[in-house]
């Protein structure tokens, strides 16, 4: 009886850990996405400006009225890239791009391997156990780190969402079972599709 408890708890918490792990992970390609675009879009600015400048010149001439008119349009450009080129050093937008995917990746492994425990018969106590608590470990090791880059509520409630909707599970917060990723009033699933968040997020 005591074995089967303990099977059942390494179930329900694999359970658990499995759909944790399915929304963060989600949480992590939505902002791999997001970091990408911003990296993609300052690579664009640097090397666009300076080509268009560049080309007008041999194109028209030194003296064309076209240069001086894309000059004066290159100017802000160009300190508009230079304060995106500040903003990228500062929070480190290709160090969170790199996280971002490693961390969506570890995720979805978790998600997996805590799925099949779940679910598969048990042939080998002590073998389930073992490989339960390695899981966990890595698991809040991964959780640890990840909390080093600071998850916002809004994309919290994004995640759950995103896990009810795959598990089809009420939530407890509006007691429905989502069937789209789009925002509601819920403070458990939605709330997350408002002025600011849609510019933070893609």
């Amino acid at each position: 009886m005591a074995e089967n408890n303990l099977t059942d708890k390494m179930r329900l918490e694999s359970w658990d850990n499995s759909f944790y792990s399915f929304g963060t992970a989600y949480i992590f390609n939505k902002r791999a996405q997001r970091f990408s675009a911003y990296v993609n879009l300052l690579k664009v600015f640097g090397i666009v400006v300076p080509v268009t400048v560049g080309a007008t010149a041999i194109g028209y001439g030194m003296d064309s009225s076209l240069l001086k008119l894309v000059i004066n349009l290159a100017i802000p450009l160009s300190i508009l890239q230079l304060m995106i080129s500040v903003l990228a050093v500062i929070y480190k937008w290709d160090d969170e791009l790199a996280y971002s995917y490693e961390s969506s990746n570890a995720h979805s492994y978790y998600f997996q391997e805590f799925k099949l425990i779940g679910n598969l018969p048990i042939t080998d106590e002590n073998e389930l156990k073992r490989k339960f608590d390695v899981l966990v470990a890595k698991l809040q090791s991964r959780a640890e780190q990840d909390d080093k880059h600071y998850i916002k509520e809004w994309e919290n409630r994004m995640g759950m969402k995103y896990s009810l909707r795959q598990h089809q599970k009420k939530c407890v917060g509006c007691d429905e079972i989502p069937v789209s990723m789009n925002s509601t009033n819920c403070y458990i699933c939605g709330k997350y599709d408002n002025f600011t968040t849609k510019i933070f997020r893609l």
